[in-house]
């Protein structure tokens, strides 16, 4: 009896350990996909028991969601005052697009001939389905989502795990930008892209045709949202810092 008496205690604190971090799972997603699709938008400050309050979890599991945040780099920590959504700035757009037209391109390149067509057909349609400029917000959100979907499978297709989970983050953040620019600039039609050519070349295994789509994609998605971005009040009372002179020797 005693025995039992002691298997079953331990057996408790992992029972509450794995609902607890269920919990925290469930907190995490639910505010990453708030700050994605900006219904906390970017510079807003928020404290740890309004999202509690909000989320309806417990304050261990908004606390545990909002650590994992700001290691992403999507919440900052602002001591005594709670937390920051991440700001947007122009730079961040080019840096992050930047980093894409580097890492995607060529896992789009690996992935060519190795992909699953049917899955990959599928996808396409589920973003062709959703291309709609009219659509409202829930067309939208069901392109980016298959949209996402679409280019992690490519990713995943490279072979290269920790090139996919790269990938993964910057369609996080770009998914982001895209709401934000929607904010700013309704061009739905301009995002809203068929991937048609992309999985063509990937299915037939033209890796160099794939990675050229792949880059004219990039190119269009960094020039909407920079041009949104661009059309922001805010931009007009942005501070510019003059560079310093080099001063040059005789």
């Amino acid at each position: 009896m005693k025995a039992q008496k002691t298997a079953s205690t331990a057996r408790r604190p992992f029972t509450k350990i794995v609902a607890a971090g269920s919990l925290a799972d469930e907190a995490y997603v639910q505010l990453k996909r708030k700050i994605i699709r900006c219904e906390l938008p970017p510079d807003l400050l928020v404290t740890e028991s309004q999202l509690v309050r909000e989320s309806g979890l417990g304050k261990t599991p908004v606390r545990e969601a909002l650590a994992r945040l700001v290691q992403e780099g999507l919440v900052r920590n602002i001591p005594r005052h709670g937390y920051e959504i991440a700001p947007i700035t122009l730079r961040d757009v080019d840096d992050l697009f930047g980093l894409r037209l580097i890492v995607e391109p060529a896992a789009t390149e690996l992935a060519a001939g190795h992909v699953d067509a049917t899955q990959l057909r599928q996808l396409d349609e589920m973003c062709a389905a959703s291309t709609d400029p009219d659509g409202g917000n829930e067309s939208f959100d069901r392109h980016l989502k298959a949209n996402r979907e679409l280019h992690l499978t490519v990713a995943r297709a490279s072979g290269n795990r920790r090139l996919a989970e790269v990938m993964e983050r910057l369609l996080d953040e770009s998914e982001r930008m895209l709401h934000l620019s929607l904010l700013f600039r309704n061009r739905r039609a301009e995002i809203l892209h068929e991937h048609r050519q992309l999985v063509d070349a990937l299915i037939a295994g033209d890796g160099e045709a794939a990675r050229r789509v792949s880059i004219e994609q990039i190119e269009a998605a960094r020039h909407n949202v920079t041009d949104a971005l661009l059309s922001s009040p805010s931009i007009l009372s942005a501070h510019v810092t003059a560079p310093k002179r080099v001063r040059l020797r005789a």
